[in-house]
């Protein structure tokens, strides 16, 4: 049609019959133009190629009005038998001064109001700007088309993409095939995707990666704001933040002001960087913070290289503590950690860590504050049973100079730990204004200001191919890794099961290393054959050799025991059930292999089958196994 149309045009100027030329618009015209008015024509013809077409020529520029859009062009053709313009230079499309579009060339259609624009083709609408070299334009809808590339740009962003279109009404752009958005604070790469002239915002199907100075994500689908860098995904998405630790989640919400995000469907966040994996149906980060809330099924992972610890709980939450100055005030926000003066790295082999202002210093408050004289090594005239195969055991009870040695008590000798062996007594307290302070959230100090700790509310279950245990609560702290479980906490280890009040389980390398237990502990060991040794006081320290039980020590008035005795021959020759201060037990292969009193022994041996059904069992005993983790699969379920 464009190849016709010209040939008519030369012919015409070649083959005239002379028709006079108008300066200014012919009055007649404007009966025959019927949809076009020519607005300005300084050099004008009338064409008649054939008697069914009528062509108008303008040169010199032409301004054509059709309604409320202008059109402005170095030269035009207006076919009034199929109501079309072909214009010429400088085309300028003006949409009741709303929608503005230029190109070198243009194809109009008047009753279908479709422009064809080609070469430097701009469109404008007072938000953005559209460039393109092939821009199909429908001014009616308002619905433009580019096939063969075309970009964007607004306040900074410039998008790019092979194909597009653009609706005039919604101020929005459809971009597809190859789509980049390069901006002052995101790039984006994706298969397609929609943007908002007006609201700055951007929502994609298919495979789109983002990148900024905060993250890098990849996902299918969502929105993302170039503005205020909100974002919400909607299907599975993972990003990457700065700090290298990814979060992945079937639906992403993230909140750039505020530094919050929130996770929902099987959310997962990986921390290499720190051996941690946290799982759950619902995630809350605090990037602020550098802290999170997991709830709905959570599950901690403390990866090892193949013995990796899973921590499961109706609720995880996780923080980083900071250091304040002395006597810094605190607000009713902050969670502290307090460290007593004279420690040079701010904080003591058990620190004394207390949540001042939150709700977490109820559960805590009174049980952190130790001393490390709280572990005492075996005494020098323990007793040996008469019946213990004591002989036939190597290695001899550790010494107080080897022990002290292994639990690093710098502080006590060993005098003064043999007079205070396993006593609770809370440190003396110097003047409040000689504390030093970790508060949350630090990042601009060093040293202990990058101390993660962990605390898991409800329904506390770990699993670890050496050890397993149950609780109500737990603190874990990265600086001593440190299990701290509280109200009725049980912890397994092979035919082993401790008890108590409280428990403190030492870790070293994600293992068992040591364990402390307080108030109404006791240990019980189920033999091959279905008996149940058991030993109960008020204090249990206990040692672990390669993640199984080596050495533990019940301490407490009266500390009480009862053990399956064994001859050389491993027949069981009888129920000892005793009592001492101190009770030292060894152990092989996690069986309980021997058995030592210290001061006023009391006790009784009944043979195999003349034990008292009432004498089978301390106080409290309790056999837990069927709440045992047997796997780590059972805590994901």
């Amino acid at each position: 049609m464009r190849i016709h149309v010209n040939f008519f045009l030369v012919f015409a100027l070649i083959f005239s019959t002379g028709e006079s030329i108008c300066q200014g618009v012919n009055p007649a015209s404007r009966d025959t133009l019927k949809e076009f008015e020519i607005i300005r024509g300084p050099s004008m013809r009338t064409l008649r190629p054939d008697s069914a077409t009528t062509l108008q020529t303008i040169a010199q520029g032409a301004v054509i009005k059709q309604g409320t859009t202008v059109f402005n062009s170095d030269s035009a053709v207006i076919n009034n038998t199929t109501h079309e313009i072909e214009a010429f230079g400088h085309v300028h499309i003006n949409q009741a001064d709303s929608v503005h579009t230029y190109s070198d060339y243009l194809k109009y259609l008047g009753l279908e109001k479709t422009a064809y624009l080609r070469r430097n083709v701009k469109l404008t609408d007072k938000k953005g700007t559209l460039y393109t070299d092939d821009l199909d334009y429908n001014l009616n809808t308002g619905i433009g088309n580019y096939h063969n590339g075309g970009k964007v740009l607004d306040r900074g962003n410039t998008i790019t993409s092979r194909e597009g279109t653009y609706y005039s009404d919604t101020k929005d752009v459809y971009f597809r095939n190859d789509v980049k958005v390069r901006g002052p604070k995101n790039n984006i790469d994706a298969d397609s995707l929609i943007y908002n002239m007006q609201t700055e915002v951007v929502a994609f199907t298919g495979n789109t990666h983002i990148t900024n100075q905060e993250a890098n994500i990849t996902t299918t689908q969502g929105t993302y704001d170039l503005k205020t860098n909100n974002a919400f995904f909607t299907t599975r998405t993972a990003v990457k933040d700065s700090s290298g630790r990814t979060y992945i989640a079937n639906n992403i919400a993230l909140d750039d002001k505020s530094g919050n995000a929130q996770l929902e469907g099987n959310a997962i966040i990986r921390d290499s960087a720190n051996g941690l994996i946290v799982t759950g149906n619902q995630v809350f980060l605090d990037k602020n913070k550098n802290s999170f809330l997991a709830t709905r099924k959570p599950v901690m992972i403390l990866i090892d290289k193949g013995d990796s610890t899973f921590v499961a709980a109706d609720t995880l939450y996780s923080g980083i503590m900071k250091r304040v100055s002395a006597g810094a005030k605190l607000t009713s926000s902050d969670s502290v950690i307090s460290t007593l003066p004279g420690d040079s790295n701010g904080i003591r082999n058990i620190p004394p860590v207390v949540d001042t202002t939150s709700r977490f210093s109820r559960m805590i408050d009174s049980v952190l504050h130790l001393k490390r004289t709280d572990v005492s090594p075996p005494l020098k005239d323990s007793t040996v049973l008469p019946f213990s195969p004591g002989d036939l055991l190597k290695p001899a009870p550790p010494t107080v100079d080897s022990m002290q040695a292994q639990v690093n008590v710098a502080e006590t000798s060993p005098d003064d730990m043999a007079d205070s062996a396993f006593k609770i007594s809370p440190p003396e307290m110097p003047p409040a204004d000689s504390f030093a302070i970790l508060q949350e959230g630090d990042s601009a100090t060093t040293g202990d200001s990058t101390i993660r700790y962990f605390i898991a509310f409800h329904n506390v279950r770990i699993f670890n191919d050496s050890l397993q245990s149950r609780s109500d609560s737990l603190f874990f702290s990265a600086k001593d890794s440190v299990f701290r479980l509280f109200h009725d906490p049980v912890v397994w280890s092979a035919s082993n099961q401790v008890t108590g009040d409280t428990i403190f389980l030492f870790t070293k390398n994600k293992k068992p290393e040591r364990m402390y237990v307080f108030e109404k502990g006791m240990i019980v060991n189920k033999t091959r054959e279905g008996f149940f040794n058991q030993i109960a006081g008020k204090t249990i320290n206990g040692y672990f050799n390669d993640g199984k039980i080596d050495y533990m020590r019940v301490k407490g008035a009266q500390s009480e025991s009862i053990y399956y005795a064994m001859d050389e021959d491993s027949a069981y020759i009888g129920m000892n059930r005793a009592s001492g201060d101190v009770i030292d037990m060894y152990f092989q292969n996690d069986d309980l292999k021997k058995v030592l009193f210290v001061n006023d022994v009391k006790g009784k041996m009944y043979p195999m089958h003349q034990i008292p059904p009432e004498e089978r069992f301390l106080k409290g005993f309790i056999w837990l196994d069927e709440k045992r983790p047997k796997s780590q699969y059972e805590l994901f379920e």
